[in-house]
């Protein structure tokens, strides 16, 4: 199947940085499997010279032979094949700019633990002083931040440039889906999340009756995916399992989440789950599902999935319409902090975002804050729904006196509505004086998209046939 290559912007144009800067460069890049690390790489890879080696978990000597035979056939030219550290020192010593990309680096040190203080020995005292271009890529989250980029790893404060490739957000994301319009790319987007590989079935939708009904199919990788990615990840994936279906369910209290899930809630922090506190405090936390795929499988496909798989009957996809319908306001609200930065520039927030989240206390809640401390303050609120300018206003006001108990006002206030569509708006927003804005979200899109395909053309390398979903 082709698959576009949609964004990675900043991380190409980190490569390429380091690319162009002489000298010997090591690059790391990681993030969790499917996420599109090995497609980022090869898509800049064909650009330059050098070659790619994924490594698996056999014995060292294997993988040593492997890589030796790889490189030989991809630059012709002969490498020792009992040492992979051997193996790069040769490769380097051609005096060439060159890229050599070990993926999967963890099964490496898995099979030889000292690799990473030999590799700094040789950095230190070999490739330094070459034209080499290092790139360590993997899947484990845990093991590059620890054992490559802790302070006490010895590769610490070699490295050049480091990457951790995150799961497209929606404005991205929507290139998979390029005829959907903006409200049906959100609920998209709360069915499948921003992974590479998860958009890819879904390629070409039209609406969210297509991505359901690709979801939803018989056979459909995603009917499995979840449960799949917590085996290969984790120790424990059944507690993880039952975390995740408790947040689904609307456990949002670390305490709550733990008990409901039959865990000791002291361990809750060792599950990949995304922890928010309100701006400004450090009490109150919540706890959930940051990706929005791992939200709906939990809340939905989970209970369901025996019943697809004997065919999918027409009202599981009408069930599924209304549970992404009820996600929907909390992915809206992932919108908006993932897109700040766009919103700033546009000028729908006159605050700098130094500071931003959201906020709440004693039943009070404002669904995002950004502030710039000593300058001012900009108050967020989120409706997940069509309203009308009066509407907007009412909104406002109750808006303006929510922030007077935040304690986080600043020397100028402004005070925001952003909804799914604000009827009489024909513009992505409008001020209605100094201090008040609304905004349309639908609208927001497509002037962002516009922006972006004047900005960024796809390039003509853009579509090809391998998926990299790795």
């Amino acid at each position: 199947m082709q698959t576009p290559f949609i964004d990675r912007e900043v991380e190409l144009s980190v490569l390429e940085r380091e690319w162009n800067r002489p000298g010997f460069r090591l690059v790391i890049i990681y993030g969790r499997r499917r996420v599109g690390k090995t497609r980022l790489i090869l898509e800049w890879l064909r650009r330059h010279k050098g070659i790619y080696y994924e490594a698996a978990e056999l014995s060292y000597k294997q993988l040593s032979r492997e890589f030796a035979e790889s490189t030989g056939r991809q630059l012709g030219i002969y490498v020792p094949g009992d040492d992979v550290i051997k193996a790069i020192e040769s490769i380097a010593g051609r005096g060439e700019r060159l890229a050599v990309v070990l993926d999967e680096f963890q099964y490496l040190v898995e099979a030889e633990p000292s690799l990473p203080s030999r590799l700094m020995r040789s950095i230190d005292t070999v490739l330094s002083g070459t034209q080499l271009v290092l790139i360590l890529s993997g899947s484990s989250v845990s093991f590059f931040e620890k054992k490559l980029l802790g302070y006490r790893a010895p590769l610490h404060g070699r490295r050049t440039a480091q990457i951790r490739l995150r799961p497209l957000r929606l404005l991205e994301a929507w290139g998979f889906w390029p005829e959907m319009n903006p409200v049906d790319a959100l609920l998209s987007y709360s069915v499948v999340g921003g992974t590479p590989a998860y958009l890819a079935q879904t390629l070409g939708s039209k609406n969210l009756g297509d991505v359901l009904e690709k979801v939803l199919s018989p056979g459909s990788p995603l009917l499995e995916e979840a449960p799949s990615l917590l085996r290969q990840e984790l120790r424990e994936p059944r507690s993880y399992a039952a975390l995740l279906k408790a947040i689904a369910e609307g456990a949002t209290k670390p305490g709550e989440a733990a008990q409901k899930a039959g865990i000791d809630p002291r361990s809750a922090h060792r599950y990949i789950v995304e922890r928010i506190r309100p701006l400004g405090y450090r009490r109150g936390q919540r706890i959930l599902i940051r990706d929005p795929y791992f939200q709906f499988y939990y809340g939905y496909i989970a209970k369901v999935k025996s019943l697809i798989e004997l065919g999918t009957p027409p009202e599981i996809v009408a069930e599924a319409r209304r549970v992404a319908e009820s996600y929907a306001p909390r992915v809206f609200e992932q919108w908006l902090r993932d897109h700040i930065g766009e919103l700033y520039s546009l000028g729908i927030v006159p605050t700098p975002p130094h500071e931003a989240g959201p906020w709440w206390h004693r039943g009070t809640e404002i669904d995002l804050i950004v502030r710039s401390p000593g300058d001012s303050t900009t108050f967020i609120e989120a409706k997940w729904s069509n309203i009308d300018l009066e509407e907007a206003r009412r909104i406002l006001s109750a808006l303006e006196k929510k922030s007077s108990k935040t304690g986080l006002t600043g020397p100028r206030n402004y005070y925001a509505v952003v909804a799914r569509r604000i009827r009489d708006l024909d513009k992505p927003f409008t001020a209605l004086d100094e201090a008040r804005m609304v905004a349309d979200y639908s609208l927001i899109m497509k002037t962002l998209r516009k922006k972006r395909e004047r900005q960024s053309p796809m390039p003509p390398h853009g579509v090809r046939a391998h998926s990299g979903s790795s």
